[in-house]
């Protein structure tokens, strides 16, 4: 439960106040930011990486690399406005409760303001940096602007959480129909507030470079301004396209945000109200690109929400417990041949490079990919997912174990477990002229488009035994039924 916020007054305090940045690298429509700045005259920032921490939770080398890029920037942003972000280094979350506690003590800090997490380790960790602040007498204010709807806002009928994604949508859209949605602050609402720290003169100090694997970021940009650029041009521009755009791997229909609302460069309340400029009625009455687009906001926090109703599924349960039963085979030579992109099934195998060589794959793609590993490799989904986390720029726990049991079959309002996806057939309607596969997969590169799709029998002919790519490591239809005929079994053990 957030803590209470001081209610804001037209004197503010003279006393310090620091601001705790996590997974909200942001100046804009910061609220623990904003609301430091109007309640007290000297505001301190403070960050505190954990590669300890990081390594165990499966970050990939692309977003520890974009995270620390960003913490640069967002030093020089701070600075801009008289403030000082600090970066501390400790190993873990373990570590972070003294540490912050010396911190606010050595700048006698009388309060500390912070935007929630919602997974099981953030969420503990959050419980033992407040016991410890308080004791101290410092007042902790938890606030919510990583998300549009905090997970104790909506509730159905029986005063439970929502385990089904179409009624969450529903009232998620009218909460936000009845509550609206606060303007997003900006570096003058800051600047204002702040403006007597910001009358001397700040030079941003570059934090050192942690050891970590490093796979370079510098495709994305981590400046504040070049990211809400880009939103705005992508709803300005390409959002009403969305729903027909969005499964087409070789077009660039998407928006490729999702890496910083991983981050919080940039803010789900931002993109909303990006949005409400195109309807009167917001959240009503978009366009079904821009309704489309909203939605994938929701599953977004659809996700956290389970997370943080269910802190089981921060430990790798499955939300449906009955399907704990089924018998994976888990051959490590053919999950390495996913991993490696060595399938034989092209547009697996275009997917999984994507993915190792740029750290993204498109989402369509990602369905894909997580139905083949589970339903045609018989591989537990939990491989599959922490495989996607250790490579993924935009890896977000909540939204990759919730598609990951998705595509399994295993979560709340997943894929039924004999829906199959046919990748083949899934190949043929979201990339028909094989455009994405000829990308990503080289030897296919002069594969004609008759056969792109499932290359085998035009590649025996053209090479015979010496094929420049692999024949697929299993037969679909096969491993389809297997699959569907285990997981009833499993199913119908467990009810029993």
């Amino acid at each position: 439960m957030a803590s209470t916020v001081k209610a804001e007054t037209s004197h503010r305090e003279t006393s310090a106040a620091i601001v705790w940045f996590r997974q909200d690298l942001r100046v804009l429509d910061n609220d623990a930011l904003q609301r430091a700045c109007v309640n007290h005259e000297c505001v301190h920032a403070v960050a505190l990486r954990t590669p300890k921490q990081w390594l165990q939770h499966d970050w990939s080398a692309i977003k520890w690399d974009l995270y620390e890029r960003r913490l640069v920037t967002l030093a020089n942003e701070l600075a801009e406005l008289g403030i000082v972000l600090t970066v501390l280094d400790v190993p873990d979350y373990a570590a972070i409760p003294d540490a912050l506690c010396e911190f606010t003590q050595r700048h006698n800090a009388t309060a500390v303001y912070w935007n929630r997490d919602y997974a099981l380790d953030e969420v503990r960790r959050d419980h033992q940096v407040e016991q410890v602040l308080v004791e101290v007498d410092v007042h902790v204010n938890q606030l919510d602007s990583n998300v549009l709807v905090a997970p104790e806002q909506i509730k159905n009928g029986k005063g439970e959480y929502y385990r089904v994604f179409t009624p969450f949508f529903k009232a998620w859209l009218q909460h936000l129909a009845n509550v609206g949605i606060p303007a997003p602050y900006t570096r003058e609402t800051i600047k204002r507030a702040n403006q007597n720290t910001a009358k001397h003169d700040v030079t941003a100090q570059a934090p050192a470079q942690t050891a970590r694997p490093v796979l370079t970021s510098e495709a994305w940009s981590v400046t504040e301004g070049d990211v809400r650029r880009k939103a705005q041009r992508y709803v300005r521009e390409q959002v009403q396209d969305y729903k027909q755009q969005r499964d087409l791997p070789a077009l660039d229909g998407t928006s490729m945000l999702s890496a910083y609302f991983e981050i919080g460069v940039l803010s789900p309340r931002v993109a909303a109200h990006l949005l409400q400029k195109q309807s009167p009625d917001f959240p009503f009455g978009l366009s079904e690109g821009a309704h489309t687009w909203l939605s994938e906001l929701a599953w977004r926090e659809f996700y956290q929400h389970l997370m943080f109703h269910e802190p089981r599924l921060s430990r790798g349960e499955a939300f449906q417990v009955e399907t704990d039963g089924f018998p994976w085979r888990n051959d490590k030579v053919e999950f390495a041949a996913w991993c490696e992109g060595k399938t034989g099934v092209p547009i697996v195998d275009a997917g999984m490079r994507q993915l190792n060589e740029t750290g993204w794959m498109h989402n369509r793609v990602r369905m894909i990919v997580a139905s083949f590993l589970v339903k045609d490799l018989h591989i537990d989904w939990r491989w599959g997912e922490r495989y996607f986390m250790q490579r993924l720029i935009d890896g977000s726990f909540a939204a990759n174990n919730g598609g990951w049991q998705w595509s399994a079959g295993t979560g709340t309002d997943a894929a039924p477990y004999f829906r199959v996806f046919n990748p083949f057939r899934q190949s043929e309607k979201f990339d028909p002229e094989g455009s994405y596969i000829r990308r990503w997969v080289k030897e296919l590169a002069d594969v004609p488009t008759k056969y792109i799709h499932d290359p085998a029998s035009y590649l025996a002919a053209q090479y015979g035994q010496d094929l420049p790519y692999p024949v697929p490591i299993v037969d679909h239809a096969e491993r389809r039924t297997d699959f569907i005929a285990k997981f009833k079994v499993a199913k119908s053990a467990a009810s029993g």
